[in-house]
């Protein structure tokens, strides 16, 4: 755990990030960048702002200025599904969206499963190669990460990125956003048929792949 030494009023403690968080909750709710390095001790107080904005704890109102962000913002901007999307949409590394995303991304947002507010991965394979850059720009984003079929460091909620290490990519565009081939959704959707059966209706309908996968008739109208 990332810890810092600050002092304040001769006492001093070394405090996490969050409780530092919780400790300006109740200083001030908005200040200056001068006026906390002259209140806590710090080696580098606007890296320690610069850092805790970066994490969402903070919102850099510019000039020097922060916002203290309250538990319900900082929660939101944790579950902001369409940010977590945007930010791929940002990246000049390829990739392309597999497993549910695959399913979500060529329904166009009409399916989707095994997700919900406050638990929100993101499914994506990367080349093997890019692995350490996928980790590094997520990391700069403030957003987590970690090698599908390997054991995340720490409690992972809101929206992260499952990184899927490939030998090479063969992604297609779908609303701006690189997908998997339909032909691998298709195989993903058969291979969990109990939960995406639907999909596949879905699928087969707006694609008129011929499947003959009857679920629901009247998907599109809920």
């Amino acid at each position: 755990m990332l810890v810092i030494f600050i002092r304040c009023n001769h006492h001093s403690n070394i405090v996490s990030y969050y409780e530092l968080w919780a400790i300006l909750s109740n200083w001030r709710r908005e200040f200056s960048s001068g006026e906390f390095a002259r209140t806590f001790s710090s080696p580098n107080p606007r890296k320690l702002l610069h850092d805790m904005a970066k994490k969402g704890l903070l919102e850099h109102m510019g000039y020097g200025k922060y916002r203290v962000k309250s538990v319900g913002d900082y929660v939101r901007a944790k579950n902001d599904v369409r940010a977590g999307y945007e930010l791929l949409r940002r990246a000049e590394l390829p990739y392309e969206l597999t497993d549910v995303d695959g399913v979500f991304v060529w329904t166009k947002g009409g399916y989707n499963a095994d997700r919900f507010f406050g638990f929100y991965p993101i499914h994506l394979k990367v080349l093997r190669s890019d692995v350490v850059k996928w980790e590094s720009f997520f990391h700069k984003a403030g957003k987590k990460s970690f090698l599908a079929g390997t054991k995340p460091k720490e409690t992972l909620f809101g929206v992260f990125y499952v990184l899927y290490p490939e030998e090479k990519i063969e992604a297609e565009i779908v609303e701006d956003l690189k997908v998997e081939p339909l032909e691998k959704t298709l195989e993903f959707c058969r291979k969990y048929t109990y939960t995406f059966e639907p999909a596949l209706e879905m699928l087969d309908e707006e694609y008129h792949l011929g499947l003959g996968v009857k679920y629901r008739k009247d998907w599109r109208s809920r």
